[in-house]
């Protein structure tokens, strides 16, 4: 199952984890339009590499209205914490109508990209939120499942695409010019979970920068759809 790598510890540490299970049935849509817009209903992160403070890629997160009427209830008039973050982190890992853009704003190694994906699949893990099992599957498999990456590397200008319907799981990666690389289905809660689970687990690279990001009063500025699909 898909997954993004990074950089080392101090980089960069996207989150996909879970076992490839190729479905081969009619893919469900990767557009966004169809979810929530305005504020609460979008997350937005920036990593940045911490020793020279360069932008190495952004994510952004799109929910059903649904999850952001929760959102506003949570986070409307109130400041950061840490129990408002945990509320806020467990509401988001458990969506099952989800839109979410990886933007490389910095080319990187396949090795580099395994490093931080392992490491962001090792905090879900630690978290709960994903088992030993799909743990073992993500560590292992991540080499295999973006090896055209391996000769390729990740450029500047690449993106990756995940929509979640219910437990089914679409992951397409995209690069600068428009060529699709990855485009694969997979389906169960563990597969949703370890993306969510990525994203938002304790001392992820993402977490407090997407919770956090509820809290601005700027306009969301995310696309809803792959320019690739």
């Amino acid at each position: 199952m898909p997954i993004t790598r990074a950089a080392k510890s101090w980089t960069l540490a996207l989150a996909v984890l879970a076992a490839p299970l190729a479905v081969h049935a009619q893919e469900p849509p990767l557009s966004g339009e169809t979810l929530a817009r305005g504020r609460y209903a979008t997350m937005h992160a920036l990593l940045e590499k911490s020793i020279f403070n360069f932008d190495i890629v952004t994510v952004d997160l799109r929910f059903s209205e649904g999850v952001q009427r929760r959102l506003e209830e949570l986070a409307s008039g109130r400041t950061p914490s840490s129990p408002l973050d945990d509320s806020i982190a467990a509401l988001a890992v458990d969506a099952r109508d989800v839109w979410a853009r990886v933007f490389f704003k910095r080319g990187i190694s396949l090795d580099q990209f395994v490093d931080a994906a392992r490491k962001n699949a090792r905090k879900a893990h630690e978290a709960g939120f994903i088992t030993e099992r799909t743990f073992s599957e993500v560590y292992y498999g991540l080499p295999t499942w973006y090896d055209f990456l391996k000769e390729r590397r990740i450029q500047k200008g690449d993106e990756m695409y995940y929509r979640i319907r219910g437990d089914t799981l679409r992951t397409v990666y995209c690069g600068v010019d428009g060529e699709v690389f990855l485009d694969q289905v997979d389906v169960g809660a563990q597969r949703r979970l370890s993306v969510m689970g990525g994203y938002f687990a304790p001392k992820s690279d993402f977490r407090e920068g997407l919770v956090r990001s509820l809290f601005e009063e700027e306009e969301e500025s995310a696309p809803t759809a792959s320019p690739c699909t």
